[in-house]
């Protein structure tokens, strides 16, 4: 990866032979170990970190005279000369993980672009921006950076900035986790003060072959980029773009049809969602309630009853919640359990500290009729709770609006558009991981049908016995689709290619 973006820095000015780079967030000099190869070009070299061990590594790489080595944070430090080029893999490092200082630095940096504190979410948004004042008017920004960029709230206010800044843009997606990176998908963008051909460009890459033969073709994309898709979709064509947007606009949402709320914030899960063992040892069950802590416990069904959270208790799964109140009476057993907590220094977490009792979990309310999963694998979980059971903010609560059905719901919502939608307005992580926040869930459009209770239960039955979940979009998308957008066989094939698309990307198949 640092051979790929050096050389291709490089290439951008092979007919100079003189050129300044900065590398803000140099590490243990994986750049500049290929930088230093370059017998063309004389550069002259300034590279920066926080950690004096890492930057004694990479200077211990440089064998040119041309170089400035300098402990600083990025965030504090002053140039007196702008660059050629900015290179880099920056920290990825969230807000509230950040002294109170680096904080304030990130926000004036943001302020003087005219920014919103909307941005100010993670560290390497403020090295973008950072960066490209400190470029001349023709230089060069080359970072690997989460993808994030392509696809989250915060980074739509980047993504516009990054747009209005540079003449050219190119996006290089990856099949592939190039490096491990707590689970997070990465990218790699350049970005060109001054371009002959301007606009956004994007490929993707599905192996390290394709980047060492210089193997790819950057496609332009007006059409998403104008829109509102998340740029980690640039892949499907303005036809198809332009087809599913058609389709969306005829159809109610989520929130059109229901109201949802996340699930219940204990604030320490581990802790405050026991097994049963844990239960009996210091002898809790007056203070319990059932619960459903992970999606994963769930697998296979569209409805969730009792029998259900008895097999998960069977199984060891911690399916207790523990539920004080702040007048109840502490039993010597309890106080052993609470001294536990204490003892984790689980008053000392924010969202226990704030409390009137550290150990009450306010807002538990009621049990939900139904629930969704913000996060998924194969496909996103929507199900009836015919059960006592709670849910933790792992899922949100349904309750359905007057003058809609809950059955007729859940079944509407499990159609080839439907989950094509999901993959479109979700987020996706390393691993293949699928998130839908509050907002793009009540978003979400659904091709609502009334149906009986017998076809709810004839459903049920067919979802549990299926093998894969296509073999129930295959049963329901005509009767769901074609009564509501007159979707005929054509366009659902259409739409198959879309979803397979767009699921096969996440999954990396």
């Amino acid at each position: 990866m640092a051979s790929f973006i050096s050389k291709r820095v490089l290439s951008h000015f092979e007919n100079r032979t003189r050129m300044s780079i900065l590398e803000p967030s140099v590490g243990d000099g994986a750049f500049i170990s290929e930088l230093e190869k370059e017998e063309n070009i004389n550069i002259k070299l300034t590279a920066l970190d926080i950690n004096e061990i890492e930057l004694t590594t990479a200077s211990e790489k440089w064998n040119k005279k041309t170089a400035s080595f300098i402990k600083t944070d990025f965030l504090e430090y002053s140039a007196s000369n702008k660059f050629s080029a900015v290179i880099g893999n920056p920290p990825y490092v969230k807000k509230n993980l950040l002294k109170e200082k680096q904080i304030e630095l990130i926000k004036e940096i943001h302020t003087n672009e005219n920014l919103t504190d909307a941005s100010v979410k993670n560290i390497w948004t403020t090295f973008l921006v950072k960066a490209n004042k400190l470029l001349v008017n023709n230089g060069i920004l080359a970072f690997v950076l989460p993808s994030e960029l392509l696809q989250v709230k915060f980074a739509e206010e980047i993504r516009e900035y990054l747009k209005n800044e540079f003449q050219r843009i190119e996006i290089f997606t990856f099949n592939d986790l190039m490096f491990e990176c707590k689970g997070q998908d990465t990218i790699v963008l350049f970005a060109y003060k001054k371009a002959k051909l301007k606009g956004e460009f994007f490929t993707n890459i599905s192996s390290k072959e394709e980047l060492e033969k210089n193997n790819f073709v950057l496609k332009n994309n007006n059409l998403l980029v104008e829109s509102n898709v998340k740029w980690t979709h640039h892949f499907l064509t303005s036809d198809e773009l332009t087809f599913i947007d058609n389709l969306k606009k005829e159809l109610k949402t989520v929130n059109d049809y229901s109201e949802s709320k996340p699930g219940i914030v204990t604030g320490a899960n581990k802790y405050f969602i026991i097994d049963k063992e844990t239960e009996n040892k210091f002898d809790l069950s007056e203070y319990t309630k059932p619960i459903i802590q992970k999606g994963l416990f769930v697998n296979g069904s569209v409805v969730f009853n009792d029998d259900d959270i008895q097999k998960l208790e069977k199984n060891n799964r911690p399916t207790k919640l523990l539920q004080l109140n702040d007048n109840d009476e502490i039993s010597n057993k309890l106080r052993e359990y609470l001294d536990i907590g204490e003892l984790e220094e689980l008053p000392e977490r924010h969202k226990c500290g704030i409390r009137n009792n550290w150990y009450v979990i306010p807002n538990i309310s009621n049990v939900p009729d139904a629930f969704f999963f913000k996060r998924s694998h194969l496909y996103p979980k929507l199900l009836k709770n015919n059960s006592n059971a709670f849910v933790t903010d792992s899922a949100y609560k349904i309750e359905m609006r007057n003058g809609y059905d809950l059955n007729s719901f859940i079944y509407s919502f499990y159609n080839t558009l439907t989950l094509l939608l999901s993959e479109l307005d979700g987020r996706y992580y390393g691993g293949g991981v699928l998130e839908l926040i509050p907002s793009e869930f009540k978003k979400l459009p659904i091709p609502y049908n009334v149906i009986s209770n017998t076809q709810f239960d004839n459903f049920t039955t067919d979802f549990e016995n299926k093998s894969n979940i296509e073999q129930i979009l295959i049963q329901n998308d005509l009767n769901i689709l074609n009564p509501t957008l007159g979707i005929n066989k054509e366009d659902l094939l259409k739409l198959t290619v879309i979803k397979d698309k767009l699921k096969k990307k996440r999954l990396r198949n």
